[in-house]
């Protein structure tokens, strides 16, 4: 558990710098490629593949996944998504996080955006509250998935969350629904002492993607967040 929480603490602190470091027109690729340089700088390897860690998308245009970065350029009015993560002493981070890139005029994201980080980070907070030993994958992923399509939004076409450790998609329970390509791992107990990823997600028209993906630790009295989730909206 401490080597999970030394690489989110590592995560945390190259998406700090690559906050500072970004700015209006800059390509996907040019933020990419300061990210792997900052983990390269570390001495440490990526999560996953680095042609696709980091993710960063920019605007409603990108392609969203693992896709990897392309040479569409961060504009104003643009959500810009990030999923990255790095291994650190053989395990792994996984964290998504959220910059709205401000337009001539703004200091704030305009209600739409806000909207709809408030309503990822309380699907993830609903679903951390949830979280204890016993409790299936599945009736994790219907709480976080109701929170989205009650404010409105479809669902999400993807689990809620997965297991972490040595691999980033590591053992075998998933927080997820009951659909044919997940098979039997929606159904399995969480145990204390497993770390999961919360990662629901949802589409802004003419922005881009809102997707938000923190790091949990089961234990006995409940679930913990290894590193300080995302509160705000980053502005640059």
């Amino acid at each position: 558990i401490d080597r999970i929480e030394q690489a989110v603490a590592t995560t945390l602190a190259i998406y700090d710098r690559t906050f500072a470091f970004m700015q209006r027109g800059m390509s996907e690729r040019t933020v990419g490629a300061f990210m792997l340089e900052q983990v390269a700088a570390r001495g440490l390897a990526t999560s996953w593949e680095p042609d696709s860690c980091p993710a960063v998308d920019s605007g409603p245009d990108t392609p969203i996944g693992h896709a990897g970065p392309t040479d569409i350029r961060i504009e104003p009015g643009h959500l810009v998504h990030f999923d990255f993560g790095v291994r650190q002493h053989a395990y792994c981070s996984d964290l998504q996080r959220v910059v709205y890139v401000l337009r001539e005029g703004e200091s704030a994201p305009p209600p739409e955006v806000q909207h709809a980080f408030a309503t990822v980070r309380q699907a993830i907070e609903a679903a951390r509250a949830a979280m204890r030993p016993g409790v299936l994958g599945k009736e994790i992923d219907a709480i976080a998935r109701k929170v989205v399509t009650d404010a409105g939004y479809p669902e999400f076409l993807y689990a809620t969350g997965h297991h972490l450790g040595r691999a980033c998609h590591d053992g075998g329970g998933l927080l997820g629904p009951e659909w044919e390509r997940y098979g039997d791992t929606p159904n399995r107990p969480l145990e204390a002492g497993h770390v999961y990823t919360v990662e629901p997600g949802l589409f802004v028209d003419g922005y881009g993607y809102m997707g938000l993906e923190e790091d949990v630790l089961v234990t006995d009295e409940g679930a913990i967040y290894l590193g300080a989730p995302q509160s705000e909206v980053i502005l640059i």
